[in-house]
């Protein structure tokens, strides 16, 4: 590696864990320690919160709503806090629209980004439905096109994203990759991977894992439906969620909600929970990538999801259950019965799950960026979609 000094952007402060879950915190840490990128752009937004609502409140005058982290109010107060030799620096941006190209351009820097999704596919309701005026979103697709064609590499975090940044952003192909992030999670030394005692179903409940605060766009009534459908077929089922119980579920039969668990102060309990599942479960229509099935495979624990947009670049096939939107609770619950009387097929797919978890870390992922940066392409990147098989990492 050359001795350019390299930094970390995001909307917010990227040294604080809480920065956009935790993603660029992550990264960042994993980059310093091996010397690839080592400085933070620290933005506190707390300093830009009477414009916000001056804004809002003339947006809802003229009809409109939302929208100022795109306008270039928000933008010119964002960089003034940021420290002039930050945009001199080699930077690598969490976010579409910060820093502008042309601020950095001025200083003499270089703008490289690492997205989960392009906006011009969030504002389209793909990935995320991110409604806002059409006004605001021509013009943040034009910053977003603009802070692109200067950038020096788009790195998307699953392949839909890429192929909507070539095809929406006006892009070359060979200017965008895809590196898959790591799980915001981190085992001890001594870490043991843990089996739940009894077989599945039968001696024990089947465990439904879920994380997720947007537990409705998440899928957890999906999973809820699944459970359901696994009892009435006579197995033993359970939704276990992490987070308090939203008010129209806190009595439902069959679902335990565990409480709110802070995996930064208490990584411990974070790892029981995802250990005491038996399967990790998405199943948004809309997800840019899912962070959850990464953490779950960190812990060797095998998911399923609807393999559309993110999360069919984080399901292994060897590892977890690939499903498709058309799919209904009961299709899928005939697949979970017949993996439950199959020992054999479970034992194998927790097995892979465990050889998956030290691939789905963000050492690993800042590995293929350097790799990336110094070769201008990365030679067998993990692709979970492909299985184990095709990984160099693999072992």
């Amino acid at each position: 590696m050359t001795n350019v000094v390299r930094s970390v952007c995001a909307v917010g402060d990227v040294s604080d864990i809480n920065c956009w879950s935790g993603i660029p915190y992550h990264f960042w840490q994993s980059a310093k320690k091996i010397g690839f990128a080592t400085e933070p752009w620290r933005l506190d937004l707390t300093r830009i919160t009477w414009q916000r609502i001056v804004w809002n409140v003339c947006q809802k005058a003229i009809g409109r709503g939302g929208g100022f982290q795109y306008s270039n109010w928000f933008l010119n107060l964002a960089e003034a806090q940021m420290p002039r030799d930050l945009f001199s620096s080699g930077i690598i941006s969490f976010n579409q629209h910060f820093p502008r190209a042309t601020s950095v351009a001025r200083a003499g820097g270089t703008l490289n980004h690492y997205i989960d999704a392009p906006f011009a596919a969030l504002s389209s309701g793909r990935g995320l439905d991110l409604l806002l005026p059409k006004r605001i979103v021509e013009r943040a697709c034009a910053q977003e096109r603009e802070n692109y064609s200067a950038s020096q590499r788009i790195i998307t975090m699953a392949r839909w994203a890429a192929e909507a940044v070539v095809a929406e952003c006006a892009v070359p192909a060979e200017k965008v990759h895809v590196i898959l992030p790591g799980a915001n999670l981190d085992l001890p030394p001594d870490w043991e991977f843990l089996t739940p005692l009894g077989r599945a179903g039968i001696d024990r409940d089947f465990i439904l894992g879920f994380v997720g605060k947007d537990w409705k766009r998440k899928g957890l009534p999906i999973i809820i439906q699944i459970r359901d459908e696994l009892a009435l077929r006579g197995w033993k089922a359970k939704v276990l969620a992490a987070g308090n119980a939203p008010s129209e579920l806190a009595n439902r039969a069959g679902v335990e909600f565990v409480g709110f668990i802070d995996k930064r102060s208490d990584p411990a309990a974070f790892l029981r929970f995802l250990s005491a599942c038996d399967v990790g479960c998405l199943f948004s229509e809309r997800e840019a990538l899912g962070i959850s099935p990464l953490e779950f495979l960190r812990a060797g624990v095998p998911v399923a999801a609807y393999a559309h947009e993110g999360p069919a670049d984080t399901i292994p096939p060897d590892a977890g259950f690939r499903f498709e939107l058309e799919d209904t609770p009961t299709a899928i619950a005939d697949r979970l019965a017949a993996h439950l009387e199959d020992e054999p097929a479970q034992a194998a797919f927790r097995n892979s799950a465990r050889l998956w978890s030290p691939l789905v870390t963000w050492d690993r992922c800042v590995a293929e960026m350097i790799e990336l940066w110094e070769a201008g392409k990365i030679t067998n990147a993990v692709c979970p979609w492909l299985g184990l098989n095709t990984n160099k990492y693999a072992k």
